[in-house]
């Protein structure tokens, strides 16, 4: 059966946890909304870092816990009706009967919930076979993937050519939607906004001075600008009059305490833990937000900070997915690069360094000062 031959009902999202996964699907979802204000939709996240609070019958009952919605960048997000939450690592850490208990709990829920359509937004074949599992009649997910035959819809679309934000707006488009604005959104709930001005207010910032979030982590080694350039920049935007905040958090510990041995200058390090709101909080309040190719560099774009974002060299078709203004940069190395052949990024960090593949390597302290100042003055 067509999607487009019935109106959907009760719509579930298969997503991955991932900060930034998750940002960038909020076109996607608005747009679903405001095609079919009637639906109720819900999204199942699937975390690769577990949370804190653990329950006992967690795959039975996949609502979202206050700790789990504390850290989700969906949990205020006005277009989601139910959210839900899954450890990737709690299911594997279930073995044998155990694990195939596990796996049968989780459809039972699905079923339980009586979804007509499913959207896979990863090509797992976890997702096909929930989403096949669930009862749903239609069941949308890209052509290219293993058990793509379990799916009802399988649109001619991959990450790597359309970028992930479009990518996620073409599964829907398949559904009937109708998608207009692209710009991602995230509204911090009002108690993370209180607690970032009490922050900043205990932190004695002289008013008038510009603020810089750094947020030095990354998903992967490979994708982190080397420690010593991060301390280098710092030291230099603190010369530059602006307050430096240095945000970490526990799982980015190597490349923090690789910084705070280098960096000469005084910064104030923030740590949000696992709420999102209250990163989102201080971040809206800064003048410019430095990462990597990460999480908080979507958070900033879509809270309408602007965001300068260290890169891989051809890695910008599938993460790049914001066009180049004055509030939105990249930067990324421009020579060929002596360890990946033309056009490819293969990740290779250097023989003895721990961090940085080559062409990220490529940017220079110089380079990235420069930048900074230019969007500084905006």
């Amino acid at each position: 059966m067509s999607p487009r031959s019935i109106i959907p009902e009760r719509i579930l999202f298969l997503a991955e946890g991932q900060l930034g996964d998750l940002l960038l699907l909020t076109p996607a979802l608005r747009a679903t909304k405001e095609s079919f204000p009637q639906s109720h939709v819900s999204v199942l996240v699937v975390e690769r870092r577990s949370s804190d609070d653990a329950k006992p019958n967690r795959f039975s009952d996949l609502r979202a816990t206050e700790k789990e919605r504390e850290a989700s960048a969906l949990s205020t997000n006005m277009n989601v009706d139910e959210l839900l939450v899954l450890s990737r690592q709690a299911l594997r850490e279930e073995k044998g009967f155990a694990r195939a208990g596990a796996e049968l709990s989780i459809i039972r829920f699905l079923r339980d919930r009586k979804f007509d359509t499913v959207i896979c937004t990863f090509p797992e074949d976890r997702f096909t076979q929930w989403a096949f599992l669930s009862g749903a009649r239609v069941r949308i997910g890209q052509r290219k993937q293993g058990l793509y035959w379990l799916l009802t819809d399988k649109p001619d679309i991959e990450k790597q050519v359309r970028g992930v934000l479009e990518y996620y707006c073409d599964l829907v488009r398949v559904l009937g939607a109708s998608v207009g604005s692209v710009h991602t959104e995230y509204i911090a709930p009002q108690s993370s906004e209180q607690w970032a001005e009490d922050f900043l207010q205990n932190e004695h910032i002289e008013p008038g001075r510009k603020i810089v979030c750094v947020h030095p982590g990354a998903s992967g080694n490979y994708k982190i600008w080397p420690p010593e350039r991060y301390a280098g920049l710092m030291n230099r935007l603190y010369d530059m009059n602006t307050a430096v905040l240095l945000y970490s958090q526990s799982f980015d510990e190597p490349i923090l305490g690789a910084i705070r041995q280098l960096v000469k200058r005084p910064y104030i390090e923030v740590r949000t833990g696992k709420c999102v709101g209250n990163l989102a909080a201080i971040i809206r309040r800064c003048a410019l937000c430095i990462t990597n190719d990460s999480g908080p560099r979507h958070l900033a774009v879509a809270v309408g900070t602007p965001s300068l974002a260290f890169f891989r060299q051809h890695c910008d078709r599938e993460w790049g997915v914001y066009p180049e203004t004055e509030y939105c940069k990249t930067l990324t190395g421009t020579q060929q690069c002596q360890a990946c052949p033309p056009g490819v990024c293969h990740d290779r960090v250097p023989d003895g360094q721990q961090f940085a593949s080559y062409c990220v390597r490529m940017i220079g302290v110089d380079e990235a000062v420069e930048q900074a100042w230019k969007m500084l003055q905006t």
